[in-house]
């Protein structure tokens, strides 16, 4: 008996001994965890005290698995802070998640070799990648809140609304990127790029290409909507810098919707949008344009181009850019296409001396040069006609503003400083000085872009006729308070085309397009 009894008091202590290591090791695993989780097609994947490094490998159909991956087999690599992908393919149609890949937190992007996301999720929430942040506070502008993207690999990402959307700033340092929606929901905004509620996007390098699907309401290339909060006075973003690299941004198309609830800002197609509107709660909240920028890096120069599309697109005035913060914002919001590239300028050589001959007498110099062939300064302005013309490119003019007549016919071409140059655009407010007495304007075939508010105010303005099968881009409230009886005549070929385009343009309802 007495035995007995000590054998169980040495099997209580025994298991009173192991009862802190058993409670210790039940309480301490989740203190291992030194970073929240990334995932990748559904797939959660971790850094812990215990394994820092979390691999998986994918299969072509877009299928992504842990098992069998490790550091010399794996197309996924995570370590908390830095995602590398080496010629993964990834591949989400239905889940619980929203993204290809998606995390709460900071984290950066890594690319090596040919890597391809797609989200089909086919709902507002179908994005290619969704980084946030869980705090949106302060958004510093040199602080990469959300994602940033490197590497000397390609990423295309395909997402059914949105590319890649954030919540929090966004940089974009090398490698090739290229992010398209396919399509958007009634009303639900499209893009390729973009921040909402907060944050910026800065591209540094790499070759980045961003696309809009369609929409009913925006698509966009690149697209900003930040909320300001009006206690506070607080911007929390709302800017596009671009310090390098090669961008193009293209806006989708604009469909048709059934809905009847009023939009608070004009539908439209844009390579690049940004908007800082006031606190949410506000019951008539306020819209300004966010900035768009370029800041070539020291030694370097940056041209841009902005037009309706690649084939019309010229360069805006001021382009190539080179030391300092450029402000582009008005030369680009309201185009649907738009593109920069940084280079290095060619050095500027010396004229050759030529050695005289001291025994030689000398004679004089023939100072005689060709003549120079006629070209425009773009960005300079030209009056002709009555008509003052923006030099866009060395042979293309728009129409900066109108002479105050009843009748204005917008020429295909006009010479102007010897050069006969083509007409290919309508600036905005360009008909202001004509709004009194304008009642019939003709926009003759090479026009590809009318910009916003061209003919806002024009009250007596009863005939627009419009010969132009090339027009692409139509700004916001470009025929705002025009006669409540005026037609727009259109090339019948163009005119189920044209009928969308010139919708929700600021005219009253009762204006035909015929």
């Amino acid at each position: 008996m007495k035995k007995r009894f000590t054998a169980i008091v040495l099997s209580l202590c025994l298991i009173l001994a192991l009862l802190p290591a058993t409670a210790f090791a039940q309480t301490a695993a989740p203190e291992e965890e030194t970073s929240p989780p990334i995932t990748v097609g559904g797939v959660d994947l971790e850094s812990t005290a215990a394994n820092p490094v979390a691999y998986a490998i994918t299969d072509e159909s877009g299928n992504v698995a842990t098992e069998g991956a490790n550091d010399t087999n794996y197309n996924v690599k995570w370590d908390g802070e830095t995602l590398t992908l080496r010629n993964a393919t990834v591949k989400v149609v239905e889940n619980e998640h929203s993204a290809a890949i998606e995390r709460s937190a900071p984290f950066t992007l890594k690319l090596e070799g040919r890597n391809t996301l797609t989200s089909l999720e086919n709902t507002h929430a179908g994005k290619g990648i969704s980084a946030t942040i869980e705090d949106y506070g302060t958004v510093d502008p040199t602080v990469p809140y959300a994602l940033i993207i490197c590497g000397d690999g390609s990423l295309d990402v395909t997402g059914i609304t949105e590319g890649i959307a954030l919540a929090g700033n966004l940089i974009i340092k090398s490698g090739t990127v290229t992010a398209t929606a396919t399509t958007a929901q009634s009303t639900y905004p499209s893009f390729g790029i973009g921040t909402m509620e907060v944050g910026n996007i800065y591209i540094e390098g790499g070759k980045v290409t961003a696309i809009g699907g369609a929409s009913s309401t925006f698509s966009a290339g690149f697209y900003i909507m930040v909320m300001s909060n009006e206690n506070t006075g607080q911007v929390p973003g709302g800017t596009v810098r671009i310090t390098g690299g090669e961008v193009t941004a293209v806006g989708g198309e604009i469909t048709e919707t059934d809905e009847e609830e009023p939009v608070p800002i004009s539908p439209g197609s844009f390579g690049i949008f940004t908007m800082i509107t006031s606190d949410s709660d506000n019951v008539s909240p306020t819209f300004t344009n966010g900035a768009i920028s370029v800041s070539p890096m020291e030694g370097e120069a940056i041209e841009v181009q902005a037009g309706a599309d690649a084939d019309t697109a010229t360069a805006i005035p001021g382009s190539p850019f080179d030391n300092g913060d450029h402000d582009i914002t008005d030369a680009v919001s309201d185009e649907a296409y738009f593109h920069s590239k940084a280079f290095t300028p060619a050095p500027e050589e010396p004229e050759p001396v030529v050695p005289t001959d001291p025994k030689t007498p000398s004679s004089p110099a023939d100072t005689s040069q060709p003549a120079p062939e006629a070209a425009l300064q773009p960005g300079s302005t030209y009056a002709a006609g009555g008509n003052t013309y923006r030099a866009a490119s060395a042979d293309t003019v728009t129409v900066q503003s109108v002479a105050n007549k009843k009748t204005v016919k917008i020429p295909a071409y006009v010479t102007v400083n010897g050069v006969k140059a083509k007409v290919t655009a309508i600036d905005k407010n360009a008909f202001k000085k004509a709004k009194k007495k304008l009642t019939k304007v003709v926009i003759s075939a090479n026009v590809t872009t009318i910009g916003k508010k061209a003919f806002a105010g024009c009250k007596k303005l009863k005939k627009i006729t419009i010969k132009s099968k090339k027009l692409r881009s139509v700004g916001k409230k470009a025929f705002k308070g025009i006669s409540k009886n005026a037609v727009i005549k259109v090339p019948k070929a163009k005119k189920k085309a044209y009928t969308k385009l010139l919708k929700n343009k600021g005219q009253a309802r009762s204006v035909i397009i015929r």
